[in-house]
């Protein structure tokens, strides 16, 4: 017999005399490879419900477009607890930056600036809501920007720029919360912080982001918010590009306007920040790597339970089956077959352990993600991870016990009762 074939033989048997064991003693069997159950199906568990977020917040993100640009005075990551002296001097965004990238940014299909009031209280007859910063102002633009549909009326036009207007666009939430039905607002007379404005439309409802509401705001005209708020000068402002094959070129452009609106010398760094939507989610994605790394450590700890369980049943089986490994050697197995055959079983042992906690890892991770509503996401990855791991625990457990078996002396071994 060709050594190939002799391995598999033996690796056959291994698995074989594996399954037999767990069939005689089921409930032992079962308390062996429960650490390595629990570790492997906390690692499909957790990393199964972290990929469903991942999708989910990226769709979140991707609803606005894919060709957004983030305009702010501070750079992605910026650490403000150890801001340097020019980052503490800088001014904030403005609306000569709107006008600049407007008017000099032909790779910009619109731009989007926002002003907010805060702490803000909207009335409709004995109805009220409170929202806490997102009463804003803003150019017609923004319905482009932000990707999203008015579900009843329409939105801010350059009529009602240009007569500082007193309409407003409400978000669902705001409109749940002082009529019965979204139609019903259309030019109802709302009171805003006392005061008052035109219902002109009712924009459709979006999923939350990150638990943050995403429908509870309300939009008037800039020009309205500038005459009604004329000490705020704080600007948020959202670019978006022609496309998203031309946002690099986009970036660029923005980058010289800011610059020159700014005062930017040539040798000086950008004293603001432009950050995408790629950007996002990539930070986002880190942090769920860093999550599904840790808990992945913190499961080792469960295999490290399955190691002592794997480990103490094949020190049993070592013990019952001394007889059996006498005869084997004394028909001429040698050292590395019974080590073999050993290391085989442990690590058959574990497996079994590593596709239970497979199976419950998945089957849970499909019921949490089906109450969250997010995308069911199944890995590969992680399967074959948490086979590898479950089958390195086996060996590593088998270790110590194959070794012991190996070296079992056949002749004592054959007078062993």
């Amino acid at each position: 017999m060709s050594k190939w074939l002799r391995s598999l033989a033996e690796t056959k048997e291994g698995i074989r005399l594996a399954l037999e064991s767990v069939r005689s003693n089921k409930f032992r069997s079962f308390m062996t490879i429960i650490g390595v159950m629990i570790g492997v199906g906390a690692v499909i568990l957790v990393n199964t419900i972290m990929d469903g977020f991942n999708e989910y917040v990226e769709s979140s993100i991707d609803k606005i477009g894919s060709n957004v640009l983030y305009i702010s005075k501070w750079e992605d990551g910026v650490d403000f607890d150890n801001l340097t002296e020019e980052q503490r001097r800088r001014k904030n965004i403005t609306m000569d930056e709107a006008i600049a990238i407007r008017d000099m940014c032909p790779l910009v299909k619109a731009v989007s600036p926002e002003k907010r009031s805060f702490n803000n209280v909207i009335k409709y007859n004995e109805r009220q809501i409170r929202t806490p910063d997102d009463f804003r102002g803003c150019w017609p633009e923004q319905i482009v920007v932000a990707n999203r549909e008015v579900e009843h009326g329409r939105f801010i036009d350059d009529n009602d720029m240009r007569r500082s207007a007193m309409v407003c666009v409400i978000g669902p939430d705001v409109c749940d919360a002082l009529f019965d039905d979204r139609a019903e607002a259309l030019d109802k007379k709302i009171r805003i912080n006392g005061y008052q404005f035109r219902v002109i439309g009712v924009q459709e409802r979006v999923e939350d982001l990150l638990g943050i509401s995403e429908n509870d705001f309300v939009f008037i005209p800039m020009s309205t918010f500038d005459r009604l708020y004329p000490k705020t000068e704080r600007v948020y402002l959202l670019v978006s590009a022609v496309s998203r094959e031309l946002i690099g070129e986009a970036a660029d452009q923005v980058t010289n306007a800011l610059r020159r609106v700014r005062g930017v010398r040539p040798e000086e760094p950008n004293n603001f920040g432009i950050n995408t939507q790629q950007m996002l989610k990539d930070e986002i994605s880190s942090i769920t790597v860093k999550v599904q790394l840790g808990v992945t450590a913190v499961a080792c700890v469960g295999l490290l339970v399955g190691v002592i369980g794997v480990m103490n049943i094949m020190l049993v089986a070592v013990t019952q089956r001394t007889r059996e490994i006498g005869i084997r050697k004394a028909v001429g197995a040698r050292r590395a077959n019974i080590l073999f055959q050993f290391l085989v079983e442990a690590a058959t042992l574990a497996g079994l352990g590593g596709v239970v906690g497979i199976v419950v890892g998945a089957l849970v991770g499909l019921a949490i993600t089906s109450i969250l509503d997010w995308t069911y996401s199944l890995s590969f990855f992680w399967i074959a991870v948490s086979f590898l791991m479950s089958g390195g625990t086996g060996i590593v457990a088998g270790m110590y016990p194959a070794w012991r078996a190996a070296r079992v002396d056949p002749i004592v071994a054959l007078h062993y009762e």
